[in-house]
This record gives C-alpha cells, structure tokens and sequence, in this order.
C-alpha cells in the first residue's frame, strides 16, 4: 500500500487468490492470537457544517454500539471546543447535570490533557536511548509521567479516561469518554499532530482490552488542529448532513477537499465511509429506494436521490477518498450510494427527552418522562423507530468495503 492508502504499483493489482486467502488468514490469527487486544475500528464524525446533528447521532451511536458488543470498551474522544457530546454523555442537559460533571471531570481528564500526554509520549519514544532528555519532556514526565519520573513510552488509557456509568447510569457501562470542553485548545504542528496520532493508538493496540474509538469533532469551516489529530487517529469517516443541497456543495464539498489534501499529504488516515442524511421527514416505516428502514416522503425522497447522485460524483473525482469503490458506471451508482448513505429520521420529541435526561435510546423507555419544564410522553412505537435508526448505522459501521476485493 502506498503512502496515500493506494495500491503500491510494485504489486499486481489484482493479486492471486492464495495472497487473498493468506492475508485473510493473517488477519484472523492476529485478531484470534490469545493475550493480543484489537482496535477494532475507529470513526471519527466529522463536517464543516455545524448543526447537521454529528454529536446527537453519535451520542446514540456509542451508546448502541456499546450494548451490542459488551465484550468490547468503547472510547468516545471528544475534540470539540464545547464538550456538547462530554454533557450528554456525563447526565446530559437537566439542571446542568452533564456541564456540572464536565467542570468537575476535566481538570484531571479531558482531550487536551490526552493529547498533550499522547505528544510526551511521543517524544519520549523517540528520546529512548539518547544521552540528554528534551526538558519540556522531563517536565511533563514529572506531572503525568512514570515512577521514573521521565514520561511514559506508552500510554495508559485507563489513567486518561472516565467511565461514564460513574456519572450516569444510563450509559452501558463499557463506554469510556475522554472529554471535550476543558478550555481553550492547544496548537500543534502537522508532524506533531501525526506523532500524537500514532501514540494514541499504539496506546490502544498495546492495550490488554478491546476498544472501539469514536471521535467528535468540531463544525467550523476548516480543520482544527484537534480534528485533524482525529483524522489522523481513525481509519473511517462519518459525515451527517441534513438533506441541502446548498450545505452539502458550501461546507461538505470542502471539507471533503480538505480530506483529501491531508491525505495526499501524508497526515491523514481517514476515509468516507458514510454520509448520513440526517433529520429525514419520513412518510413510512418500510424500505424504499433510499434507504432499507424508512420512506420519506416523496419531496425528501428527490432531494435525497439527487445528493446521492453528488456523492457519487465526488467519489469518482476523489477514489482513494472513500471506504467503498466509487461506481464504474451509471449501474453501479445505485449499488454504491446504498453502501455509502443512509437515512436519519427526525428524532423529534423522543430525541428532546433523550438529550435532556442523557439516555441513549437503547437504555430509554416509553411512557412520561419528567423533563426541568416540561413532562415528555414518550411514545413506545417511535422510541423503537428511532432506535432501530441508530442500530442500522451502528451495524453498518463493521461493514466490509463495497466494490474492493
């Protein structure tokens, strides 16, 4: 593979079956080898458009995912400038609860501190062995380092985390968040933010556990030097967006440029593995041509058509950009957008209550909810639609690539 995720023209680009199966026979023995922990993947939800509904979808997302692989540790990193999905995670909206917890939790732990440990760690790998120590290496080694004093080679995740069910009981209790919202963010330099990247998930890979990693990231018109860390950290991308084709050409496009930029570069490792037509106004629950749970209606159903189409476009414009193979030709245009996009439906006052209280639908229930000013009747049949949703796009984040051998 090639420094930009591409095929090395030192190999054939359709290999011989026995290397097919070879390789895939190396992947499950070191998945399978006994005492070895697995990063199973990492998605970071990213978007130059702010509002479309990344750190709500991916609240509930974790969640789920978490509740059907208990057998895994699920690590939310949030790197935004808020700490939005840090609230959410931690008691969420009512009388303050998760803001209250995120001011009490960050101090000791939160992304800045991770990163900052991460970039030690770093630094003190590469210093192994040399005569004299950075001194800003030795003087974080001192504050967050080994028994040696020096900083630690490897990270512990476990000393840089919070379990969450310690501050809401309403989280399943293998979801871990480092939290966002801590202050103001630090700068780092492109080699730096890569070094950082690569510590954190050695971190992770040398762990004796199993993590899945989702990243939050922030909306603004460019990268932060923390979404791009993240971009460096995960191995997929998942980008909601509210069905406009306007958003989709003025903020998605760009970021999307941006994207392939960083990985024409060499910093990022992310792909696009789905667009998520968020919100959706739907008519039924059944399968349509958009999407394999929901019809929206017919107006929602033509907008979100056409920015398949688009999506479509861009991947044939920007191949190595995507997870899937971008369509050959008109044929499989149909077959792409369906492994590439899917449909949200509009929480609505289910998705108010949730947020509220800081539930996850998988741990929500139908029936009254008492809210700070209002009390929710939460209704049984569209708590289930909602969580069947989210537990679509939780499955589909383990699907293999469409289109690649």
């Amino acid at each position: 593979v090639g420094p930009t995720g591409g095929i090395s023209p030192m190999f054939p680009q359709r290999a011989p079956n026995i290397w097919a199966h070879l390789l895939a026979g190396l992947i499950l023995a070191c998945k399978t080898w006994p005492g070895r922990a697995v990063l199973s993947s990492a998605h970071i939800f990213s978007n130059h458009k702010g509002g479309c509904g990344k750190t709500t979808i991916l609240f509930h997302c974790a969640g789920e995912y978490a509740a059907r692989h208990s057998d895994e540790k699920v690590l939310v990193i949030d790197s935004t400038l808020r700490g939005d999905l840090s609230e959410l995670l931690l008691g969420g909206d009512r009388q303050a609860s998760g803001k209250q917890a995120v001011q009490a939790v960050t101090p000791f732990a939160s992304t800045s501190r991770l990163f900052m440990l991460a970039a030690a760690a770093s630094a003190a790998h590469q210093e192994h062995g040399s005569a004299q120590q950075n001194p800003m290496t030795a003087k974080v080694g001192k504050l967050f380092g080994g028994e040696d004093g020096g900083a630690p080679q490897v990270m512990d995740l476990a000393k840089n985390v919070v379990q969450c069910c310690e501050f809401n009981p309403k989280v399943p209790d293998n979801v871990y968040l480092c939290p966002g919202g801590s202050g103001p963010q630090t700068s780092y330099p492109r080699q730096q933010r890569i070094e950082v990247a690569q510590a954190l998930r050695k971190a992770l890979e040398g762990s004796k556990d199993t993590w899945k990693v989702f990243v939050d990231s922030d909306g603004d018109q460019g990268f932060s030097d923390y979404t791009k860390i993240g971009h460096a950290l995960c191995d997929r991308v998942v980008i909601p967006l509210k069905t406009n084709v306007n958003d989709f050409s003025n903020r998605c496009v760009p970021m999307l440029e941006e994207l392939y930029n960083l990985r024409v570069e060499g910093e990022a490792a992310s792909r696009v593995q789905l667009v998520v037509w968020n919100e959706v106004d739907v008519q039924k629950n059944a399968a349509s041509a958009v999407s394999g749970l929901i019809t929206p209606s017919k107006a929602a159903q033509g907008v979100i058509e056409m920015l398949n189409s688009l999506v479509a476009e861009v991947a044939s414009t920007y191949p190595d950009l995507f997870y899937n193979a971008p369509p050959e030709d008109r044929a499989q245009v149909v077959e792409f957008c369906g492994a590439s996009t899917m449909c949200m439906r509009d929480f609505g006052v289910t998705g108010m209550a949730a947020s509220e209280h800081g539930i996850c639908f998988c741990s929500l229930k139908g029936g009254k909810l008492e809210g700070g000013r209002l009390t929710y009747d939460i209704s049984s049949e569209s708590l289930a639609a909602a969580s069947a949703n989210v537990a679509e796009l939780a499955d589909r984040l383990s699907d293999p690539p469409w289109g690649k051998n």
